[in-house]
C-alpha cells in the first residue's frame, strides 16, 4: 500500500537524494518500522554492522567511542531525518562507535543483508545509495584528516610521472577486485588504465594539488601523509586518490611510494564517467570504491586523538580484496523469507570472449554486464 507521508520523509533524507522516483519503491521495501526507547543500544563499538537506522520525529541517539580511561566519550548526536550506522550497508566491518537512544520515538531500520541482496542483483536504487554513501564518506574523510593533522599551507607541485601503455586485459587479474570481471569488461577497463612504474621513493601527488586521477596498487607500497605526518601505508590491492576524484576538491593528502612499485592510473575524467554512469560495471566499481573509503575512514578514526590521549600513529591499511558481485554469483545470502524475492540474476557473457581490436568505451557496456 502506498504511503505518501513516508515517501516524502524518505525523499527529504540526503542519503536517498540520488535515488530516482521510479526506484523509490525498492527503498521503501527495505524499511522496517520500529519503536525505540531511551537507553536502547542500537549497536555496540567493535560489533559487526548488521543494520542502519533512519530516525523519525522526536527520536535522538548518541554516538560514543571508548576514551583513554576506558570510559565512553560522546562524539556526535543524531536527530530526526538523520541516519546512523550506514557503513553497515557497505560491509560488515566492526562498528567504530556505540549508538544509544537518548530520546525515544519512531525509526526505520534497514537490514544490511537485505540491502546486500539488492547489490548482488544490481538494483539501481542500491547503486545510487552507495554512490551517495561514497560522497558522504569523502566529506567525512576530509573532516577527519583535518582533525588528525591540519592541512599544510605550502603549495607543492609534484613532477609528472612517466606513464606507460595500457596493461593487457589479462594482467587485470593481478588486482583481486578485477579478477572476476567478464573478459569484455576487463578489455574496456584496461584501455582506460595507464601503467606507472617507479624504482624507489617517488611522489605520486601532493596535498592541495588538483586531481589527475585515481590509482590502483598492483605491486609495492604507498605511504599516505598530510602536512608531514604519515596517516597510512597502503599495499597491493588498494586504490588511492579516490576522494578528490569523487568530490572534485583538491588532494586531501600526499602519496609517495616507499620503494619499487607498479601502479595503474585512471584519469579523473574516465573515473568520473564510470562512477556516475548506471551500467553494471559501474556498479561494481562503486562497490569497490565504497569498501575502500570505509576502510580509509576506519583507519583515520583510529588516529583521532581522544580527550586525555595522544594522537595515534600510522598503520598499514588493509587492501580491498573481496571479489566484486557478479550476476550469477551473489556475494550475500538472499533476503529473509518475508522480503520480496529479488529479480533473477542476469546472464553473464562467456568469459572466453575473443580479442577485439576496436576500443571499447565504458558507455558501450550495456545491461548484459
Amino acid at each position: 500500500m502506498s504511503n505518501p507521508a513516508l515517501e516524502h520523509f524518505i525523499r527529504s533524507i540526503p542519503l536517498f537524494s540520488l535515488v530516482a522516483p521510479e526506484d523509490m519503491t525498492e527503498v521503501l521495501r527495505l524499511l522496517r518500522p520500529v519503536t525505540v526507547e531511551p537507553g536502547d543500544v542500537l549497536f555496540k563499538e567493535g560489533e559487526p554492522g548488521k543494520a542502519m537506522w533512519l530516525l523519525g520525529e522526536g527520536t535522538e541517539a548518541s554516538l560514543a567511542t571508548t576514551g583513554a580511561a576506558g570510559k565512553p566519550v560522546v562524539v556526535a548526536y543524531a536527530k530526526k531525518g538523520q541516519v546512523i550506522g550506514e557503513m553497515a550497508l557497505v560491509d560488515d566491518g566492526p562498528r567504530s562507535a556505540t549508538a544509544i537512544v537518548t530520546q525515544g520515538g519512531h525509526a526505520h531500520q534497514i537490514d544490511a543483508q537485505e540491502f546486500h541482496a539488492m547489490r548482488a542483483t544490481f538494483t539501481p536504487a542500491a547503486f545510487k545509495i552507495l554512490r551517495k554513501i561514497c560522497l558522504d564518506l569523502c566529506s567525512r574523510i576530509r573532516q577527519t584528516n583535518e582533525r588528525i593533522v591540519p592541512s599544510g599551507k605550502a603549495a607543492v607541485q609534484t613532477p609528472a610521472l612517466e606513464q606507460g601503455a595500457s596493461p593487457d586485459p589479462s594482467a587485470l587479474d593481478a588486482f583481486p577486485a578485477f579478477a572476476p570481471m567478464p573478459a569484455l569488461v576487463k578489455l574496456a577497463l584496461a584501455q582506460k588504465l595507464k601503467r606507472v612504474e617507479v624504482d624507489g621513493l617517488a611522489p605520486i601527488f601532493a596535498e592541495g594539488e588538483r586531481s589527475d586521477g585515481t590509482y590502483f596498487i598492483v605491486e609495492g607500497e604507498v605511504s599516505v601523509g598530510r602536512n608531514g605526518k604519515t596517516l597510512a601505508n597502503l599495499g597491493a590491492g588498494s586504490m588511492f586518490g579516490v576522494v578528490a576524484c569523487i568530490d572534485q576538491g583538491p588532494r586531501s593528502a600526499s602519496c609517495i611510494t616507499t620503494g619499487p612499485a607498479k601502479l595503474w592510473r585512471m584519469s579523473a575524467r574516465d573515473f568520473d564517467q564510470l562512477f556516475a554512469s548506471g551500467h553494471r560495471f559501474a556498479f561494481q566499481m562503486v562497490d569497490l570504491v565504497a569498501r575502500q573509503l570505509v576502510q580509509h575512514l576506519r583507519d583515520a578514526n583510529q588516529l583521532l586523538p581522544m580527550p586525555g590521549s595522544p594522537s595515534g600513529i600510522a598503520k598499514a591499511a588493509r587492501p580491498v580484496d573481496v571479489p566484486l558481485p557478479r550476476p550469477s554469483e551473489p556475494r550475500v545470502p538472499a533476503p529473509r523469507p518475508s522480503a520480496p524475492p529479488p529479480p533473477s540474476p542476469a546472464k553473464v557473457l562467456d568469459p572466453e570472449v575473443p580479442p577485439i581490436e576496436l576500443e571499447v568505451d565504458f558507455g558501450e557496456l550495456n545491461e548484459s554486464f
